[in-house]
Parts: C-alpha cells; structure tokens; sequence
C-alpha cells in the first residue's frame, strides 16, 4: 500500500478532518484517481482533537477510521468504508465516522458537564459531576469535581455573580438529570 507523503508532515486538516489543507486535499485526490491501493497513515485536525486515517488495501473499497478524545481524555472510534472514489464521497464518509466516533466517545463519558450562562448567553461558569469512578475528573483540563470557579481560596464554589437561588435550582437539576436546560432568574445551565 503506498502511504500518502503529504500526510507525513503535520496536520492533515485544520478545522475538522474533511477539511484537509490544500497539499492534503491534492495528494488524496491524485490518490483516488489512480484507483490503487494507498493509505494517509493517521493524520490530525489543527483544531479539533480528532484523527482519521483513509487507507485501501485492494483498490476497490476506502476505508475511513476516526479517532476521537476530549478534554478528559474521554476516547471514541468510528469507522466508515465506501466504494466511491471521489472526494466528496471519501469527505461525507470521514464526516459520517467522526459523528459515529463522536457518539462512541459520549457513551465512555465519566461526567456530565452543564454550563452557566448570564442573561447576554455568554458562558461563565462550568458545572461537573462524575458518574464514573475517577476522585478528581480525568485529563488536565479540570481538578475538582462540582463548581468550576477557581478564584484565590474559592475553589470548587460558584461564580459569586450566580445568585444562590439559581445555584441551588442548578445543583438539583443536575443531580437529577432533568433535562437540558433550565433557567432562574436570568442564569441558564445547560447540559453539554
């Protein structure tokens, strides 16, 4: 199988994994034209944490995988093939493994994640809790669970500019798992 050289080097896509920077794109068309066996080898997206590789042992059908994580190392995969040889197809089929490895990374999620939003819909604050078995939430991106605020010596209370009414009604609404929003007093929380 030839590897794709262009791949080699970087990222292969800059907003998400379709999206691959014109020398990509190039390499892989020229690749599908020829209608032989070859492969990208995995490649990444400059802003998503997300890789694919599309690869084809036999010539005949194209095999897409997507690997998937998040801020808390949560993992994904999903896999697509197609027997379409153009651009477009090879596109919608990475589109449609990334959603799938989405998904598969959602179902291995160890939290639920809610964010507070002012009355403007601006995000400002995080709410975590831990449905898995982790003491402190998994990756380097978060250190407690509960309240996000890290001001000084509140660690792990809310944004004092949430009212305590409102931060009561969050706190229930998460532990209950009721829905995907609720709003008080002009302050939203939102599941994630």
């Amino acid at each position: 199988m030839k590897r794709i050289e262009a791949f080699r080097r970087g990222d292969g896509a800059h907003r998400g994994l379709s999206d691959w920077y014109p020398e990509n794109e190039a390499a892989l068309k020229a690749a599908l034209d020829a209608h032989q066996p070859f492969d990208t080898g995995w490649y990444g997206s400059k802003h998503e944490i997300a890789s694919a590789r599309i690869w084809s042992a036999d010539g005949d059908s194209i095999n897409i995988e997507v690997s998937v994580s998040d801020d808390f190392d949560t993992n994904g995969t999903g896999s697509r093939t197609t027997t379409e040889w153009t651009l477009e197809s090879v596109a919608e089929a990475v589109d449609a493994a990334w959603d799938s490895a989405d998904e598969d990374r959602k179902d291995n999620e160890p939290y639920i994640g809610f964010s507070i939003h002012d009355s403007t819909g601006a995000w400002v604050e995080t709410y975590i809790l831990s449905i898995g078995k982790y003491d402190t939430p998994p990756g380097d991106s978060y250190y407690w669970w509960g309240w996000q605020h890290d001001e000084k010596d509140d660690v792990g209370i809310p944004d004092p500019r949430i009212p305590a009414d409102a931060v009561e009604a969050f706190e229930k609404f998460a532990d209950l798992e009721d829905g995907k929003e609720l709003t008080v007093n002009g302050w939203t929380i939102r599941r994630w």
